[in-house]
Parts: structure tokens; C-alpha cells; sequence
């Protein structure tokens, strides 16, 4: 999907030229002294403009540089959070949308240079959308989703960041600035904000402090939509080519998704990774939700009835038989136990020899009509 950017433009300021009398006595003065008298213009501003944090600084606090180069408007980070390798950043965008004004522009443009910089080549960057409270949470996460890729497409396609390093991911409302303000219009403006996340050294950050193992779960929800109103599909549901559905997902650790819809007549279409669905790859990481295919679009069915499957495999390492595992996990049948979509869709052992031992599957059968 392309995602075309409209750009607001700004009014030019102008300057306001000095009265004739004025002129006349700063000539006669200056005759008087005998000193020369230049024409003064107004120097060309070469600074960042001001609230726009100049590249150095952004790759600084990507970095893991000090704190207080991190935040807007010197906002400091909230006590507890984990702020390392991270910048907040008030990308600005038309009321109610995901386009990008032209104000913000600037700011993305040293963005993209201090991602470019030989010190972050290797960084995966996650770009993180936030809103203000205005409205219902369900509506400000996706709005946030769609911020955060339009800020992802901008940076890859107009200033040519590699996308493969790039993760958006929409927190909505729920993270505002601590010691912002919801109530005023100048505190709702901060919180409607861009954070960039260097997810190594976040990573990295971490690293000392004790984890408790977890086994790979990944949370499934395959939703669609069905005489105008949005459904959960669960397990036997119908339905018709007129129905159209997308596939959630959010692993608990970072790991490599596959998606899968097969038919009883042994058609095997892949829905995650393809780059004609979703320009999201593997890996997918934690506590990352993916939507399948993004926000504003669904999938369909075509015109031949009869059994399909949905089927989610993950893992920590890449999958290079994931379709073959996939067609065997479908092929089952009653050996499979049928993975129920959400927290319950846990890992199974009743998969054998071949797949990896962190292996996560999920089987959804439904009934195309």
C-alpha cells in the first residue's frame, strides 16, 4: 500500500520596512560621526526552528545519551520508565488524520539523518504514534496506528531510511507526558507526539535485570466484517465472499510469524509475511500488535466454497519450511487440538519430530459458503 502524504503550507512572514524619517536621521547622524551605515538584513536562519530537536540531539538520546536531552519541551521522563535509547518528538498531523503537516517536515528530516548516521546503521527503530485524550480509546490506537505508519512511510519512501529497520506501532492515549496536562489545548498539543525507540539499546537496557522465563504465546484474533457490523471469528463460524476479515497478532516475545489461509482442496495463500498485504516483516517484536492486513483495509474470499483454515505459526528463529508445517498442521484433522483465538491460543506439543521446540501454532477452521 502506498500512502500518499498531503502537506499543509505555511504563511511566509514579512518584514515591515523602517519609516522615511527614521532613514533621514540615521543618515545625518551617521554623517555627522562619519560612520558608515550598512543596510542590515535579516540573517538566514540555519538553526533548527524552535521545538524541533536538531539530528545530533535525536541520534544523542537514540543513543542512550542523557536524559535531558530526551522529552518536549523539557518534559522530563516519568520516574520508572525506561528511557534509554529513546526520543519524544511533536510530529503534528491534520485534525482527525494521519497526514503529516508541513510544520513537522523539518523535524522528520533530522530524524532521518540521525538515523542514517554510521553509529545507528544496525538499530531496529520503533516508531511509536501517540493522541491526546479527545475521543474514545478504541478510535485514538488506531488513529495512533495510522500516524505512526505514515511517519514510517514518510521516512523510507521521501528520505530514504531503510524500512526493514523501521516498527510502527500505535499506543493511542494511554501513555501521555507526565506533568502534561489533558485540560488545556497547549498540553493536549504535546501529548499528540512521535516517540522513536532504539530497540537495541532498549533491549540492552535491560539485560541486567532478572526475567523470569516465559514460553513464545502469541495472542490471536481474526475479526471480519459481516452485514455492516465487525465479528470475532471463532472456530466453525460461516463465511460468504461478501464478507470481508484480517488477522491480529501480538507475540510475547520477539519472534518470526507466518500466517497462513488453506482450503480443503490444497490451496495455501500466505498472509504474513507478504509484502502485497502488509509492508511489516519478520521479525515481529514483543508486545507487538500487528494488524494483517493494516488499518482501513480486510481481505476477502473468493467464489469457491468449502473448508479453510486459518493458521499462525511462530517461532524465536526463521521458519524456511513454515508452509510445509503449516499445510501439515491443517492436514491434522481430529489429531490437532484447535487453538482458540486470544490468551488461549497457547503453544501445543502435539506437533512432532520436525518443528522447532519453541514452536507456536494456531489452527482456526472456519466454513467458506
Amino acid at each position: 500500500m502506498t500512502l500518499a502524504l498531503q502537506l499543509t503550507s505555511q504563511r511566509r512572514s514579512s518584514l515591515r520596512r523602517s519609516g522615511r524619517n527614521v532613514r533621514l536621521v540615521a543618515v545625518w547622524v551617521a554623517a555627522l560621526l562619519m560612520v558608515p551605515i550598512a543596510r542590515i538584513a535579516p540573517a538566514e536562519d540555519t538553526q533548527a526552528p524552535p521545538g524541533v530537536k536538531s539530528a545530533e540531539d535525536i541520534l544523542n538520546s537514540l543513543l542512550g545519551g542523557d536524559e535531558s536531552s530526551r522529552g518536549i519541551g523539557g518534559v522530563r521522563a516519568e520516574k520508572g520508565r525506561d528511557m534509554a535509547g529513546r526520543v519524544a518528538l511533536p510530529i503534528q498531523f491534520e485534525y482527525n488524520s494521519a497526514t503529516i503537516t508541513q510544520s513537522s517536515i523539518p523535524q522528520l528530516q533530522h530524524v532521518a539523518e540521525a538515523l542514517k548516521d554510521e553509529r545507528l546503521r544496525s538499530a531496529r527503530i520503533l516508531v511509536e504514534g501517540h493522541t491526546d485524550s479527545t475521543g474514545s480509546a478504541a478510535y485514538n490506537q488506531q488513529l495512533s496506528q495510522r500516524r505512526a505508519e505514515a511517519v514510517k512511510t514518510y521516512l523510507s519512501a521521501q528520505l530514504g531510511v531503510d524500512a526493514s529497520r523501521l516498527t510502527a506501532k500505535g499506543a493511542g492515549q494511554s501513555k501521555p507526558l507526565p506533568g502534561v496536562s489533558e485540560n488545556t489545548e497547549a498540553g493536549r498539543a504535546q501529548n499528540r507526539r512521535v516517540e522513536f525507540i532504539n530497540l537495541n539499546v532498549a533491549k540492552a537496557a535491560g539485560a541486567g535485570k532478572p526475567v523470569a522465563p516465559s514460553k513464545l504465546m502469541v495472542k490471536v484474533v481474526v475479526s471480519y466484517q459481516q452485514g455492516g457490523a465487525q465479528h470475532v471469528l471463532t472456530p466453525g463460524s460461516v463465511l460468504t465472499p461478501n464478507d470481508n476479515y484480517r488477522v491480529t497478532f501480538t507475540p510475547n516475545r520477539d519472534s518470526y510469524v507466518y500466517v497462513y489461509q488453506l482450503d480443503n482442496k490444497g490451496k495455501v495463500d500466505p498472509i504474513f509475511p507478504n509484502p502485497q498485504v502488509s509492508h511489516t516483516a519478520n521479525p515481529v517484536r514483543s508486545k507487538s500488535t500487528e494488524m494483517i492486513p493494516p488499518e482501513g483495509q480486510w481481505l476477502s474470499l473468493d467464489r469457491n466454497p468449502g473448508e479453510e483454515q486459518i493458521v499462525v505459526l511462530a517461532s524465536e528463529h526463521p521458519l524456511p519450511d513454515s508452509r510445509a508445517l503449516a499445510i501439515r498442521m491443517a492436514k491434522g484433522g481430529a489429531e490437532l487440538t484447535t487453538a482458540m483465538r486470544g490468551p488461549a491460543a497457547n503453544p501445543r506439543g502435539d506437533v512432532l519430530a520436525e518443528p522447532p521446540p519453541d514452536l507456536f501454532s494456531y489452527r482456526l477452521p472456519f466454513k467458506h459458503q
